[in-house]
């Protein structure tokens, strides 16, 4: 065999049993928009638990995974986000809150949502109910427009204020879609004057007009330039979830909240295209 035949195969030949076997775990994850436990991927890919849990320690210190909120459960990190094609998908966030909302869950036992912007409206992508009265009005994939209701608002208010405003005049005359009074998604200087006292906090606690017995915290999860992939919302009736119980829980709803938090600065957030 010539020195050149002998090139050509020997690459071909050579394989780095350990980086295949990290390549194998990563790719275990690919389409597995949920978390997977050190087991579950050991068994999926047929290799004991600690090389197992070796890739997945690689791969969780280098950013291509992450630990979920229960910490033993691993699921699809930032850095493989990064690398997406410049911006995260539907997808991509969906997978990255659903630790984060059953977190949430656990702690407060009230409901839980994540709403996104799909073209001029508010979308509620995820959710996890609460047990007994529910406070939600606009099930799982409804449209509601970008200016009504606050969770709207706190979408709408991330944006740039040339997007708010071609929003706006692409929206005029503005109206509220139903019969509940909504006085800020009625007027544009309505709209504006929401949307600064949103930006000057950095969650918005929330009792619901059209509801008396309803109250929400929404946090708003930024990009680096603090534009908003989306919302987290918790929100329950006031018998058992006002906003006193709110603000006491908040410690630990934003410890909950922080990795999410934390990994959605190192991707852009989807561009707005007011007439998509």
């Amino acid at each position: 065999m010539s020195l050149a035949e002998k090139d050509s195969v020997e690459p071909v030949r050579y394989r780095n049993q350990a980086t295949q076997r990290v390549l194998s775990v990563l790719g275990a994850f690919a389409g597995h928009p949920g978390s997977r436990g050190v087991s579950e991927v050991a068994r999926a890919l047929g290799m004991n638990k600690n090389m197992a849990y070796r890739a997945l320690a690689t791969l969780t210190a280098e950013g291509y995974l992450t630990r979920d909120v229960s910490g033993e459960r691993y699921q699809i990190g930032p850095r493989l986000l990064a690398y997406a094609v410049g911006a995260a998908n539907e997808s991509d966030i969906v997978a990255l809150s659903r630790p984060v909302l059953e977190g949430l869950h656990q702690l407060t036992g009230e409901s839980v949502y994540l709403s996104i912007i799909v073209g001029r409206n508010r979308v509620t992508v995820d959710d996890i109910q609460g047990q007994g009265s529910r406070v939600l009005r606009s099930p799982r994939g409804s449209p509601v427009p970008l200016h009504c209701t606050k969770m709207s608002r706190v979408l709408l208010a991330h944006l740039s204020d040339p997007e708010i405003a071609e929003y706006l005049a692409v929206a005029a005359p503005l109206q509220r879609p139903n019969r509940f009074p909504d006085p800020p998604s009625e007027t544009t200087n309505g709209v504006w004057d929401d949307v600064r006292s949103i930006r000057a906090v950095p969650h918005v606690l929330w009792r619901n007009p059209q509801n008396a017995s309803a109250a929400y915290a929404i946090f708003p999860v930024r990009d680096g330039a603090g534009r908003a992939h989306a919302i987290v919302t918790v929100g329950g009736p006031r018998e058992r979830f006002d906003l006193k119980e709110i603000e006491a829980a908040l410690p630990r709803m934003r410890a909950i909240l922080e990795p999410l938090e934390r990994e959605a600065r190192l991707f852009p957030a989807p561009p707005f295209v007011v007439n998509a």
